[in-house]
């Protein structure tokens, strides 16, 4: 105890003198209680005159100073900034502990050696006191008391000198050829340090194998790994941000050398590449082109990419911008300057120079369709498809790939998600090469037949699911599928024909069978919407008498009609307005009369409009998107206003389309009738007032065609008058 009590005594004499900042944590002790080297070990995260000191640490210290424990002391000591007060209620407390475990406390080779000695002298001297006097021990306490003293002094400036040696040393890398045989020295003598404590207090011992078991297991690779440890975390904390600002040009380096062997595409060789295309359209510089633009294209295809070679890979995001615009851009002017086909009806593959250079339009092409596919971008998928329909004489030398193309054109024009300039491009793409010149030796004289069917399909699979959101596109597909059939209608007219059919084929099942499997496979939006395809097809393109799609205008009618009459409730209203505005097109567009007023005069006889409608707060009904009335709008006051006002609408168009004629007067007069009578029996409303100005509007266009057609001397058996009247009618009216 007394020699524990001389210890802590010059341990409080050393925290009360002026240290420099750094030194208030004792240096001797590491974290976890191991001593000699430990403190070298954890001396470089410790330094804080470099500034590599992190706030974590800082922090840590400060609250291991408020409570002191054992545990604590060993982990790094107390701060000089605590009171004197505070100290001393940490020195009495660690009085309870083993008096000898200052003795574990040393720092370098020097003061290791001095207090071994010491330890060793008190030994001997202890055993030659018990047969000396009191006196003779006291006296030697006393000299004792003296030494330590001025060993802890020397230790201090030992200490001191040390810190500011390691400081140096770390700045250095003190990482030297004189390390390992240092630590060698360190680990043996740790070793006998600790023989010597088990031997010395049997007790501490005994709580550093059950707390901190660790520190007795000491082996010497892990001692070296643990230190490597420590130098890497170093490196890193100290060069941090050169490895950022190195960070992209390392990364190409290891880029070229990796298991690939590629070479990275640089913009400088690019910009040479193209300037060579552009300016003399060589077909060297196009290959090489071709080449990086392989790479550029399989990027997204990393899955397939086995037996697969390439050449060049593609790091920055503005070498791929430009590499693929600029192939695509100048590989059709090349192309056609080879091959000499940019103007005519003839196939590249007729050409004399196909056999030397197809092979530069195959892998092209083959590339063009892999880029096509991984594309996500609008104006990307823009640019390709619309630098890509340039080479459709191209695409129908090879089968394989012209399908695979068309493929992807019906895609993106199908694509709910695809923006209207690329739907639109995608079509012309598939006009373009539907169109394009075969070679002899393929068998179908050109791939229209193929896209026409392929393109009527794909509407049909698209067109199911229509709501608020899918109606436009629909309608965008529609009318542009419309204006192909119209290319050859010969061709056209076996389409038409196959297709209509299997409709009148579907609607006599479901009258034959009367289930509700027939009534659904006829009552759906696909159903529908063939029935608004084919006849906008006819509308467009039988205009002319002598049109080869004329002779089916009238199946088309007679399968709309039926379609209306197969379940005539109230329900399927907004079903049969489709079907009326659909057939109102046809027969206004083609001057073909098409017996439609009498589906539109029932509905004023239904009881739905007879009977008195209940008030009702629900939203007016979206007709358009709408086959089957919900069945909270029916008996409404709401669904019977709408469907007076879609009366209105198709009885104004309907009858719009004959306002010229010489017959009108005749045609009207059923329609003024049912209107007139429909009133009566109403109640005056926003919507029967709408109904008897239309009434009054027919009956005036009526008149009209009466004092027209009063001053006239032929016949109605005289055709070539009666047309001469209707066109000088059509001139004034429309």
């Amino acid at each position: 105890m007394a020699k524990s009590k001389k210890n802590q005594n010059a341990l409080k004499k050393n925290n009360q003198k002026g240290k420099p900042k750094g030194a208030n944590v004792p240096k001797k002790v590491s974290k976890n209680g191991k001593p000699g080297k430990v403190v070298k070990k954890e001396k470089p995260t410790a330094v804080t005159k470099s500034g590599k000191g992190s706030a974590t640490n800082k922090e840590e210290t400060k609250k291991d100073t408020k409570k002191m424990s054992v545990e604590d002391f060993f982990a790094g000591g107390f701060d000089s900034s605590d009171s004197d007060d505070d100290l001393d209620k940490e020195l009495e407390a660690m009085e309870k502990v083993e008096d000898d475990a200052v003795e574990d406390d040393s720092d370098n080779d020097e003061e290791d050696d001095k207090v071994e000695d010491l330890v060793m002298s008190e030994a001997s001297e202890d055993d030659q006191q018990k047969s000396d006097s009191d006196d003779q021990e006291s006296e030697v306490k006393e000299k004792e008391l003296e030494l330590d003293e001025s060993d802890n002094d020397d230790d201090n400036d030992s200490e001191d000198q040390s810190e500011s040696d390691e400081e140096s040393d770390d700045d250095d890398n003190e990482v030297g050829d004189d390390s390992t045989n240092k630590l060698n020295k360190d680990i043996k003598r740790h070793k006998e340090e600790l023989e010597q404590l088990k031997k010395q207090d049997p007790e501490f011992y005994n709580y550093l194998q059950k707390e901190e078991n660790a520190l007795l297991e000491f082996d010497e690779s892990e001692k070296e790994d643990e230190d490597e440890d420590d130098e890497d975390i170093e490196l890193n904390s100290e060069d941090l941000e050169e490895m950022d600002l190195d960070e992209q040009s390392d990364s190409e380096e290891e880029l070229d050398d990796d298991e690939s062997g590629l070479e990275v595409l640089t913009k400088t060789m690019l910009n040479e590449w193209i300037q060579e295309v552009e300016s003399t359209h060589s077909v060297n510089a196009m290959k090489k082109l071709l080449v990086a633009f392989k790479s550029a294209a399989r990027m997204s295809d990393e899955e397939k990419m086995e037996g697969v070679s390439l050449v060049y890979r593609i790091v920055s995001p503005n070498v791929f911008n430009q590499l693929v615009v600029a192939t695509m851009r100048n590989a059709p002017i090349v192309f056609n300057k080879v091959f000499k086909c940019a103007h005519g009806n003839k196939s590249p593959a007729a050409g004399t120079r196909w056999q030397y250079h197809q092979g530069m339009v195959k892998l092209y092409l083959s590339n063009l369709i892999h880029l096509m596919t991984g594309l996500t971008d609008s104006d990307m998928l823009y640019v390709a498809v619309r630098e890509a329909e340039k080479c459709s004489a191209y695409w129908t030398c090879y089968e394989k790939y012209a399908k695979d193309y068309m493929k992807i054109l019906l895609n993106l024009w199908s694509n709910y998600t695809s923006s209207d300039n690329v739907r639109i491009q995608s079509f012309l793409a598939i006009r373009s090469l539907a169109i394009a010149p075969v070679p002899k030796a393929t068998k179908q004289p050109n791939y229209l037949d193929m896209a026409l069917k392929n393109i009527y399909l794909t509407f049909v699979r698209n067109c199911k699911n229509t709501n608020a959101h899918t109606l436009p596109a629909i309608n965008l597909m529609r009318n542009l599928a419309v204006e192909l059939y119209g290319i050859d209608q010969e061709l056209s007219y076996k389409q038409a024909f196959v297709y209509i059919r299997q409709l009148a084929v579907t609607l006599r099942n479901a009258m034959q069978t009367k289930t509700k499997e027939s009534y659904t496979s006829v009552y759906n939006w696909q159903f529908i919407h063939c029935i608004d395809f084919w006849s906008n097809v006819l509308a467009a393109n039988c205009q002319d008498e002598s049109s080869e799609l004329r002779p089916l205008i009238y199946p088309l009618a007679q399968v709309a009609l039926g379609t209306i009459k197969l379940v005539p409730d109230a329900q399927y209203y907004p079903l049969r307005f489709h079907v009326l505005r659909s057939m109102t097109t046809l027969g206004v567009a083609t001057k073909v009369f098409i017996p439609l007023a009498p589906y539109m005069f029932e509905l004023f006889e239904s009881p739905l409009l007879s009977k008195t409608a209940k008030r009702s707060t629900l939203k007016p009904l979206e007709w358009d998107t709408h086959l089957r009335t919900p069945q909270n709008y029916l008996r409404g006051r709401v669904f019977q206003d709408g469907v007076l006002e879609q009366l209105y609408e198709c009885i104004l168009n309907y009858y719009k389309g004959y306002f010229y004629h010489i017959a009108y007067p005749e045609m009207v007069i059923p329609g003024i009738v049912a209107i007139k009578r429909f009133l009566k029996k109403s109640k005056p409303s926003k919507q029967t007032k709408k109904l008897h100005d239309l009434a009054s509007k027919l009956d005036i266009k009526s008149k009209y065609i009466l004092t027209q057609r009063a001053t006239i001397d032929f016949s109605p058996t005289d055709q070539e008058d009666v047309k001469k009247f209707i066109e000088e009618m059509r001139q004034k009216l429309l």
